[in-house]
């Protein structure tokens, strides 16, 4: 068991522990976005895609439930999650942190 005072692998920053080619971005405490929204701007941005090219979120991941994860009140502590969209690995964990990597040997 580990004591509460130490640090846990799965607390490990996700900058740290996705490919160093990842392309990262943090979700505004206060953003005035959406958690969804923000994912999606992160993936446009490092595919160097337009927004508008991009496919709908919901054919790799449920945004409603994705948002109730990510998003106030219900935030979830710890832990990350992992989904494939527009050929890349999508990594959110519960600092709010978004990793895009094109890799296909990321882990997902």
């Amino acid at each position: 068991m580990t004591p509460p005072d130490s640090p846990r692998e799965e607390d490990e920053d996700l900058r740290t522990a996705v490919a160093s080619d990842a392309y990262t971005s943090k979700i505004p405490s206060d953003a005035d976005r959406s958690p969804t929204v923000c994912v999606v701007e992160a993936v446009s941005e490092a595919i160097d895609t337009d927004l508008t090219e991009l496919q709908p979120l919901y054919d790799a991941i449920d945004p409603d439930a994705l948002d109730q994860l990510i998003g106030p009140p219900h935030r979830f502590t710890g832990g990350r999650i992992r989904f494939r969209y527009e050929g890349c690995t999508v990594t959110v964990d519960a600092d709010g942190w978004i990793a895009v990597s094109s890799g296909l040997n990321d882990g997902a």
